[in-house]
């Protein structure tokens, strides 16, 4: 036979039947004198017992040996795989359903499902959509189970009807900042915004202050090249007023 019957037979294609010469786990025939591999019915049985033992889940790399009599621990441990994936899926299938319940982006972790809601009710313009939630993402990741629990927080306090309706403004005035904004015009929004997150974290739980060590310059870094010149500066002035007012 030639690879093309041989894959026909055993319901293979020939680009598996050419990976499972490249992994080892089926012997290269000889080949024909104009170059043509030439399979016989050894190598069909070989490929069939290859797609059973890998249909039932055991992977290509940890096949069982023809002569293995341990058939009851080799399945013993299959099983126990199996129902590791199984239980992987489920809580997989946990994420989807709170992302889906909470309408948030799947790039982010289900406990900031509450972003997606909020960042639509303030009417965030797409830009600032995106890096808020890219800001998210990155927080999250490099702070780690603290940074989440705050996020989580501040945004269950952001969706005040009050609270939503000033920062809609807030963000819509800092969206408009540009090189040209009058001083006075960039100070205003600079108080109004620390007041406004003053209210915010005043009740959060800050025991244990939120440390990103160096990762902060990469979340500084990604802000500067979403925000021109004049926001960089205005949101670095809110942070600076605002840490200080918690340390007073």
């Amino acid at each position: 036979m030639r690879s093309g019957e041989l894959a026909e037979l055993a319901g293979v294609t020939v680009r598996t039947l050419r990976h499972y010469h490249q992994i080892g786990i089926l012997e290269e025939p000889s080949r024909s004198l104009n170059g043509y591999r030439e399979y016989d019915v050894g190598h069909l049985v070989r490929v069939l017992r290859i797609k059973r033992l890998a249909d039932l889940g055991f992977s290509l790399q940890d096949l069982p040996l023809e002569d293995d009599a341990d058939h009851d621990a080799r399945l013993e441990s299959l099983d126990a795989e199996l129902a590791a994936q199984i239980d992987r899926l489920t809580a997989q299938r946990a994420v989807v359903a709170a992302l889906r319940a909470g309408g948030a982006a799947p790039d982010l972790p289900p406990e900031l499902a509450a972003h997606a809601a909020l960042v639509s009710a303030i009417g965030l313009s797409p830009r600032l959509a995106r890096l808020e939630r890219e800001q998210l993402l990155l927080l999250a990741h490099l702070g780690g189970e603290e940074a989440s629990r705050l996020i989580q927080e501040m945004y269950e306090r952001f969706a005040e009807p009050s609270l939503m309706e000033s920062f809609g403004a807030i963000y819509e005035q800092f969206d408009a900042l540009s090189d040209s904004t009058p001083a006075a015009d960039v100070e205003k929004l600079v108080a109004e915004s620390v007041e406004a997150l003053a209210d915010v974290v005043a009740g959060l739980d800050l025991d244990t202050p939120l440390d990103l060590g160096t990762a902060e310059t990469l979340v500084d870094e990604h802000g500067a090249t979403h925000l021109n010149p004049t926001q960089v500066r205005a949101l670095n002035e809110i942070g600076e007023r605002l840490a200080q007012q918690l340390i007073d």
